[in-house]
């Protein structure tokens, strides 16, 4: 075979490469101008060759990236800052009848007879990413069943305990076991009382999650004068304060601020991070509630001086039926849903609730919220 023939089967042997490949390969001007196109080039796109061929290759794209083309394009020649050119990638593909594909990407530059060219391959994945996406949802479905699984037992559990003490209790006064002793009587009645709230406190917060999950939780929402209501927050959590030997403090809360919100649901996020705070703190002292204006928001703060957040509990601490300590002989009683459903109460609110802790120093819990005009300029005046 003389070099003529070795050079036209070399030329038959890539042009029949070229006709069978499953990728699109394009080849492309330095001004953007689409030179050739393979048969499978022209299947991905929905374009004969001759509607290709000495048209812009950004009519194979979507806006925005259409426009931004022929700019990258020409800031590449100029610079050579590389963004796609060399470097593979996926990105959104438009086909002749309007509509959009996901396709990888790949650009390579080259040089024929002195000049600058590019080839472009590409891979329609719309079937990858269909696949991707079906395994995904039914790994959400099974992860969401593990959750509802989980929130079953875990209710179940969190349900049968404060029963079972009331029941128990309960029986031993009516059995007589006790001899009608007066001290033990009252001592069970007590028991039972305790864990009649707790079983109460509990089936309110399950009621409340499940108006969270429904998205059937109403506001009323009002504007607020914030420090009475601060104040008010304060009087009606001080009794708890006591049992663990701390005092609610307001620092900080310059007048007027006003926020429009459900007065009964924060207060109740109030009374949940209030309670959670005197809870962790060390006895004797004090938790720190402040209000203040950070950015266009306003900021609820409830600071303790306690033990800290562990690290390795701070992506969970939002989480349902969590507790630094989750121990069955945890020293802190509660349902573990109140941080949950206070966050969900403020995100309806259109505001964040957030923390940072410091191991031994303490942690503060914070509330943003939009800022309320005052009605009138008397009120302003404040």
């Amino acid at each position: 075979m003389n070099d003529k023939d070795a050079v036209n089967d070399l030329l038959s042997r890539t042009k029949a490469i070229l006709h069978t490949i499953v990728d699109g390969v394009i080849t492309i001007s330095d001004r953007g101008l689409i030179e050739t196109a393979n048969p499978a080039a022209e299947k991905i796109f929905g374009y004969p060759i001759e509607e290709l061929t000495g048209h812009n290759v950004s009519m194979l794209m979507p806006n925005p990236y259409q426009h931004g083309h022929d700019q990258y394009l020409k800031n590449y020649l100029d610079t050579g800052e590389k963004k796609i050119i060399g470097i593979g990638r996926q990105v959104t593909g438009l086909r002749k009848d309007g509509s959009t594909f996901p396709l990888e990407l790949a650009i390579s530059e080259m040089e024929v007879n002195g000049q600058r060219m590019f080839t472009g391959i590409v891979r329609d994945i719309s079937e990858r990413k269909e696949t991707e996406e079906k395994l995904r949802s039914a790994m959400r479905r099974v992860h969401e069943q593990q959750i509802k699984d989980e929130f079953i037992t875990t209710v179940s559990h969190e349900l049968r305990t404060p029963l079972t003490s009331i029941k128990a209790s309960l029986d031993l006064i009516i059995s007589g076991a006790i001899d009608a002793n007066p001290g033990q009587i009252k001592m069970l009645i007590n028991i039972a009382h305790k864990n009649s709230e707790r079983l109460l406190l509990l089936i309110n917060d399950i009621l409340d999650i499940s108006k969270i999950d429904s998205d059937k939780m109403s506001l009323n929402q009002e504007r607020i004068k914030l420090r009475p209501f601060l104040e008010i927050a304060i009087f009606d959590n001080q009794a708890y304060a006591e049992k663990h030997q701390v005092k609610f403090v307001l620092t900080h809360c310059p007048l007027p601020l006003y926020i429009n919100a459900d007065p009964d649901r924060l207060m109740q996020v109030m009374s949940n991070l209030m309670s959670n705070a005197a809870k962790f703190s060390h006895k004797n002292s004090v938790v720190e509630i402040s209000a203040r204006v950070v950015d266009d928001k306003i900021r609820i703060a409830v600071c303790d001086k306690g033990r800290g957040i562990p690290m390795e509990f701070r992506d969970k601490v939002f989480d349902k039926f969590t507790q630094a300590d989750n121990s069955d002989t945890r020293e802190m009683s509660g349902t573990g849903l109140g941080l949950h459903i206070s966050k969900a109460i403020v995100e309806q609110h259109n505001g964040s609730l957030s923390f940072i802790s410091e191991l031994d120093h303490g942690s503060t819990f914070y509330i943003d919220l939009k800022h309320a005009e005052p009605a009138t300029t008397a009120e302003s005046d404040e």
